[in-house]
């Protein structure tokens, strides 16, 4: 189970993690949990987060919650509004087990595998296609 307190990290408080941006990532964190017990999986642990969130070492690009200043990503990235998350999946398992079916029995929405080598963006927030599975 992944935590608001790993998404954020010290984040947590910066004026850019409002109550909004919590409430969204408190959503996104459930249903990524049933998620992954109905999958029954297990993200392995990332080497440079320390946790199941995909991020480089120290950097602020990291794959959970973004401050309003980061350089990383789109200017409105889903990450910045706490609807959005990179799990660590360095074999791609994570993407192979989802199919488009399944993300919308949990309302979630992804990047496209082949965009995301060794992660997998799940966001809550629905892209200009409608498509479960798309590009960025």
């Amino acid at each position: 189970m992944i935590t608001l307190k790993e998404m954020f990290g010290e984040k947590i408080h910066s004026p850019d993690a409002t109550e909004e941006r919590l409430t969204n990532a408190k959503e996104l964190l459930k249903r990524i949990d049933l998620l992954f017990d109905y999958l029954e999986y297990e993200p392995p642990v990332c080497p440079n987060t320390g946790t199941q969130i995909s991020g480089s070492l120290h950097g602020e690009g990291d794959g959970g919650f973004r401050l309003q200043s980061s350089k990383t990503g789109a200017a409105k990235s889903s990450h910045k509004e706490g609807q959005a998350i990179d799990i660590y999946d360095p074999y791609n398992q994570l993407d192979d087990m989802l199919s488009d079916k399944i993300l919308e029995k949990f309302n979630l929405y992804r990047e496209h595998p082949s965009a995301t080598p060794h992660w997998c963006h799940l966001t809550t927030r629905a892209p200009r296609s409608g498509n479960r599975t798309f590009y960025p």
